[in-house]
């Protein structure tokens, strides 16, 4: 199987998987970002620190339950309050297991494993609880779950890189950031922006309850952020010296390679769609 024949196998069973799974119900939708939010802190706990194999299983299992605290605040629903003091015990003991760590390497492991918590395992958090989202204020349904709430920002997602990729290829001659990611182009960018906007003023409204210059509106905010969220992922390779944040995915890399954009767009979609969209 030569190269591009495996990229494109990879590819098509990382669309219909995702897919199928967001499509399917709600606690699949919930366990298949839970268990891509694993992956992904794995692999950046793997790059950034020196765990011992207690530690980082401890790390993994409290950021899981960083993942479903966000899922679980649910408003009025579900009392935040007692979310914290539920949370707060499991990480003070995260904090005592790092104390077996080698002091020289002390410091470094406990903020990255901080760090973990908030780059990977709030975004996809706040990713599932795009799906809760009312725009009906009608539906009085204590749960709601509406699939392509979510689905729509991992389609503006592939549009803006595809997009992206083939203006770059095209037209593609000033660096967006050469220093960060010699690749990408500002002409790729602006066509990627163009691209995902038309798409999103025209198809997303059938899908989702907005209308064309909300889409708009959420096309821009993914293609942004999902831009500086590939931007991070690249500087913290380039600053480990790798190419990819693993081999999981064959031609695709790791995880953190293909999810890269989502952790930047989905908390700032939701912040959009939960105050500003949402009426």
């Amino acid at each position: 199987m030569t190269n591009f024949q495996s990229r494109l196998l990879i590819g098509t069973i990382y669309v219909g998987a995702t897919v199928g799974m967001i499509i399917w119900n709600q606690l699949t939708a919930w366990t298949f970002l839970g268990l891509i939010q694993l992956a992904c802190l794995f692999e950046f706990y793997r790059l950034t620190t020196t765990l011992s194999s207690l530690v980082k299983w401890v790390s993994l299992f409290t950021g899981s339950v960083v993942f479903g605290m966000v899922i679980a605040n649910q408003d009025s629903t579900v009392n935040i309050g007692a979310l914290v003091y539920m949370i707060i015990p499991l990480i003070l003991l995260n904090l005592v297991v790092l104390l077996t760590t080698p002091q020289h390497d002390f410091l470094k492991n406990t903020l990255a494993v901080l760090a973990g918590w908030i780059y990977v395992s709030l975004p996809f958090g706040f990713l599932a609880r795009i799906g809760n989202l009312i725009f009906d204020p009608s539906n009085t349904d204590l749960l709601p779950y509406y699939s392509l709430q979510i689905l729509v920002i991992f389609i503006l997602i592939w549009l803006s890189d595809t997009f992206a990729y083939l203006a770059g290829r095209a037209f593609g001659k000033h660096p967006l950031w050469k220093s960060v990611s010699p690749k990408k182009t500002i002409e790729g960018f602006l066509g990627g922006m163009v691209a995902t906007v038309a798409v999103a003023w025209f198809l997303v409204p059938n899908w989702v309850e907005l209308n064309a210059m909300q889409a708009a509106i959420l096309a821009v905010i993914v293609v942004v952020t999902g831009t500086l969220g590939d931007l991070f992922e690249s500087q913290i390779k380039r600053s480990l010296g790798i190419k990819d944040s693993g081999t999981a995915l064959g031609g695709h890399g790791g995880f953190l390679d293909r999810f890269d954009s989502i952790l930047f767009a989905a908390p700032a979609c939701y912040v959009y769609l939960r105050f500003l969209a949402v009426m």
